[in-house]
């Protein structure tokens, strides 16, 4: 660990250039350093941003390492007119600082510049259009090594983690330091949904809208009810308009913590930090599930959910609740189940309807995890089950599923009541008036947006995959990607990832398979089909309707992953599970503190 910790330390701080910047804007704009190095020319892979503000002159930020950088291309602003570079100074340990901005004239134009004219108080940089770009060559010098400090914060990092796991002893169990590691991401959460701004992450605007709805009201809306028109996204469509469920606790929940006199924002954020504190509590009071709540910690966009107003945090809760249920011996479910007490008991009856049914209501891309779970409660009943209590077994998941599938029908007779059994062409009006030119249904196929309908324009399967990248692209945003997709790591940090993940993955693997028997390889294969069918499910989608990239499409995998440690944990060897376990960890805080904490925007 220590070993670890060293390697991050100087990679991520030692060999990365800081940025100090000075500028003056009369507009909210983003201001990018591009790089280019071996020849290969400027990319999206390789940038670094920042949001600048005309109230705010001062800004600090990482780079890379810029000793293999050989040209840097600075995109000042995104608008026509005039801006100030007072200050451009790159800093790098054993380098000297590289100054940008001289009278000597270090930045040349590229494209959409004007005039540069140096004055007093800085560079004046007038822009003819939305993308002014300057070219600066990078020439070092060596500076100052200071190797001494440097072998003096490894040795502090080595005694740090020497004396943390001799003190920590009584933790070094999963039982034990897991709910610290709950603590820690909740504390995170807590202090990204407290201090970012307003409408920084993905689609929070239409997601804040439909909770807002709900605070004056009960039953769903009319499709075309003008009260609601803030709640379409350009797409034309309401997230009110479908059978989610959480925007109305999110409404509710607002209502109750209005006496605080919070931020309208801030108070509907709340309720996705409420549901990781049931989380919490939920650990705390079962230490068996502590074992199965790992997969919730290992990459920090499942935390990032939680940290603001989205339906995406609520999916994840019950569907891990339901996955709990279902493996957990003790469980109210599997009491149920197993005849442990009496069908007369209602009320936990009618919550583990009500959960089933909660399931039921969730975005299309759970239903692979439904699958799942349905294959599973058959699996359990085949390897687990004794024969004598198969059948009522069967005969209970049965009515549990009657009984989700009744209350969920409640939830859909009640949008139909308000709506008719019209709705669906009800909502294609509405989406044909409300959607923007590029995203209307009857707009032609060349005026759409370039990533809607890839297969009907011609692109092929294997572009999408190939030369777009999907599946990287998918990984790095299921990773850490935040905000509109303008926040993201190193290409370090995710190829740590990919190895730490990978070997985990193929730790459990490798557990099921040869250690596993005929149950845990039936138990793989069922994992394997479901998964890989959700993951080419979004592939298709994105070809054939809409290309998105985002992991958050793939977070019914979580729950699965849930119930597949369950029965892999006890076959894999603890030392190395923890210490890939523990290394991912510690990646995704260091991805939430330094990358999205770090660089999104802030209230102050």
């Amino acid at each position: 660990m220590g070993l670890l910790l060293s390697f991050l330390y100087v990679h991520f701080f030692e060999n990365r250039a800081t940025v100090e910047l000075e500028i003056q804007v009369p507009q909210k704009t983003w201001f990018n350093i591009y790089w280019t190095a071996d020849g290969e020319g400027y990319s999206e892979w390789r940038n670094a941003r920042v949001r600048v503000y005309p109230e705010q002159k001062h800004y600090r930020f990482y780079l890379t390492d810029i000793r293999k950088i050989e040209k840097l291309r600075i995109d000042t602003h995104m608008f026509a007119g005039e801006i100030v570079l007072k200050k451009l100074l790159i800093v790098q340990r054993g380098q000297q600082a590289l100054e940008c901005i001289s009278a000597a004239g270090t930045l040349q134009p590229m494209f959409h510049v004007d005039s540069l004219q140096w004055q007093d108080d800085g560079l004046h940089v007038v822009s003819t259009g939305n993308d002014p770009q300057l070219e600066c060559t990078v020439t070092l010098q060596d500076g100052v090594s200071e190797n001494w400090l440097l072998i003096s914060r490894i040795i502090a990092i080595f005694s740090f983690t020497l004396f943390f796991f001799t003190f920590s002893r009584n933790f070094h169990r999963e039982e034990k330091f897991i709910p610290l590691f709950f603590i820690t991401v909740i504390t995170l959460v807590v202090v990204m949904a407290a201090i970012t701004r307003e409408n920084v992450h993905p689609d929070e605007y239409v997601h804040l809208a439909a909770a807002e709805y709900y605070e004056n009201s009960v039953l769903p809306p009319k499709v075309d009810d003008p009260d609601i028109r803030d709640t379409f996204s350009v797409y034309g469509v309401s997230r009110l308009n479908n059978y989610e469920l959480p925007y109305f606790f999110i409404g509710k929940f607002s209502v109750l913590v209005q006496s605080f006199h919070l931020p309208e924002y801030f108070s509907l954020r709340l309720f996705n930090v409420l549901l990781f504190a049931i989380l919490l509590l939920y650990i705390l009071k079962n230490p068996a599930t502590r074992i199965i709540t790992a997969p919730l910690l290992i990459s920090p966009q499942i935390w990032y959910v939680f940290s603001y107003c989205n339906s995406d945090a609520f999916g994840i809760v019950i569907s891990f609740l339901v996955a709990s249920q279902f493996v957990l011996p003790g469980s109210l479910l599997n009491s149920y189940l197993m005849a442990e007490f009496s069908e007369k008991r209602k009320l936990p009856l009618l919550l583990l309807g009500c959960l089933v049914g909660a399931l039921f209501l969730l975005k299309k891309n759970y239903l692979f995890f439904t699958m799942f779970i349905a294959g599973y409660g058959l699996w359990k009943m085949i390897f687990l089950v004794e024969l004598g209590k198969r059948r009522l077994y069967c005969k209970r998941m049965f009515v549990l599923g009657c009984l989700g599938l009744s209350i969920a029908g409640l939830r859909i007779g009640t949008g139909y009541a308000v709506n008719g059994m019209d709705v669906s062409a009800r909502k294609a009006v509405v989406q044909e008036q409300l959607a923007d030119y590029a995203y209307k249904p009857s707009t032609p196929l060349e005026d759409k947006h370039p990533f809607l309908y890839r297969k009907a324009r011609g692109d092929s399967l294997e572009k999408i995959v190939v030369v777009d990248r999907w599946f990287e692209k998918t990984f790095r945003s299921a990773f850490g990607v935040y905000g509109y997709f303008t926040v993201s790591g190193v290409d370090i940090y995710y190829s740590m990832e990919r190895i730490a993940g990978g070997a985990l993955f193929l730790l459990l693997c490798i557990a099921l398979l040869f250690r596993g028997g005929p149950a845990g390889i039936v138990l793989f294969a069922l994992f394997v089909a479901c998964g890989g069918a959700l993951i080419g499910a979004s592939l298709y989608h994105s070809w054939t309707m809409d290309y998105q990239t985002q992991g958050r499409y793939l977070f019914p995998l979580i729950p699965m992953f849930c119930v597949l440690l369950y029965h892999a944990r006890s076959l894999m060897a603890g030392s190395l599970y923890k210490i890939l376990f523990t290394s991912l960890f510690m990646l995704s805080v260091y991805s939430f503190v330094f990358v999205a904490l770090l660089k999104l925007p802030k209230v102050v």
